[in-house]
């Protein structure tokens, strides 16, 4: 194996275990796995035309890790909302109760 395949390769197990953990919503595991992917991407041969099909890959892993985050930051707002909504519920139960 070249050094330029075992890089791809080896980008491409990054990309695949980032993925994974942004699927079991492991966020703390996908910001340490982007940071040692970004270090491997930075290493790819950027003028072979085998680069090409890694990097489409890549994209397209980033792609839904992207699109899963954005549903995690989605649940967040939601959960928020409703803390929020119950926290003022629960304070005018209590305004009211002492009043």
């Amino acid at each position: 194996m070249s050094m330029d395949n075992a890089t791809h390769t080896v980008v491409l197990q990054l990309s695949e275990r980032m993925l994974a953990a942004a699927r079991e919503g492991d966020w703390n595991a996908v910001a340490t796995l982007e940071s040692e992917r970004s270090d491997e991407i930075a290493r790819l041969p950027m003028t072979e035309s085998q680069s090409l099909p890694v990097l489409k890959t890549l994209l397209a892993h980033t792609e839904e890790v992207r699109e899963l985050a954005r549903q995690q930051r989605d649940r967040l707002d939601d959960d928020l909302g409703q803390h929020q909504h119950r926290h003022r519920a629960l304070s005018a139960y209590l305004r009211a109760g002492v009043e």
